[in-house]
């Protein structure tokens, strides 16, 4: 149990100077990503395919064998595999810049860690939210259960401080649910101001969530 505990803070701190990371490196998005809708299945796998279920040409279904996950997009939002700062996530996909005033794009990540013991979502949950509440970099804004592919889950919303390394202010929802041995995390983040243009785009996308335990 005690050996347990303290991979789970362990994960967690990772997970929370992760998302401090994103931050700064975002400003450096590379090379390989490319618009989801020029994807196909001998590029990546059967990762994304267009959403003929529902005759949506506006969007694209990105599905995670691996993992069990599948949910929309938009299809002029850019996939990408490259450049995530941590070896558990597994995908991001970031909004198309609107014009000249938009320096960073709105973010979404995928993030799947496995441990070799069942999780609780209560345990990740405490932990998390204590690691926000210890650092001086983040201030919380709302913090409540929630719902993700018909299952208990958590999501906080957060915003970053503006320090010297990145004076713009930043805010995220991170979401996250809890299957067996499992801790599935999605997080939205963009700069401050542009926080509620692309908020209903992220709920359709939550919204459209399926996961199915491999």
């Amino acid at each position: 149990m005690e050996s347990r505990k303290r991979s789970l803070i362990i994960c967690t701190c990772v997970c929370m100077a992760a998302l401090l990371q994103i931050i700064i490196e975002s400003q450096n998005v590379t090379a390989i990503d490319v618009p989801a809708s020029t994807m196909n299945n001998s590029n990546y796998g059967i990762q994304l395919e267009s959403n003929v279920t529902n005759s949506n040409s506006n969007e694209v279904i990105y599905r995670n064998p691996q993992h069990g996950i599948s949910m929309l997009f938009p299809s002029n939002w850019t996939f990408s595999t490259s450049g995530l700062p941590q070896y558990t996530q597994v995908a991001a996909f970031y909004a198309p810049l609107q014009n000249l005033s938009d320096l960073i794009p709105a973010r979404f990540t995928i993030t799947v860690m496995s441990y070799q013991q069942n999780v609780s979502l209560k345990e990740f949950t405490n932990m998390t939210l204590s690691s926000l509440n210890e650092t001086n970099q983040v201030k919380i804004l709302s913090s409540n259960p929630t719902t993700l592919a018909g299952r208990p889950g958590y999501q906080v919303v957060f915003s970053t401080l503006p320090s010297m390394g990145s004076p713009v202010s930043f805010k995220i929802m991170h979401s996250w649910t809890v299957i067996n041995n499992k801790i599935y995390v999605f997080e939205y983040g963009v700069e401050s101001s542009k926080f509620n243009t692309y908020l209903p785009t992220v709920k359709q996308i939550l919204d459209s969530l399926k996961i199915e335990a491999p």
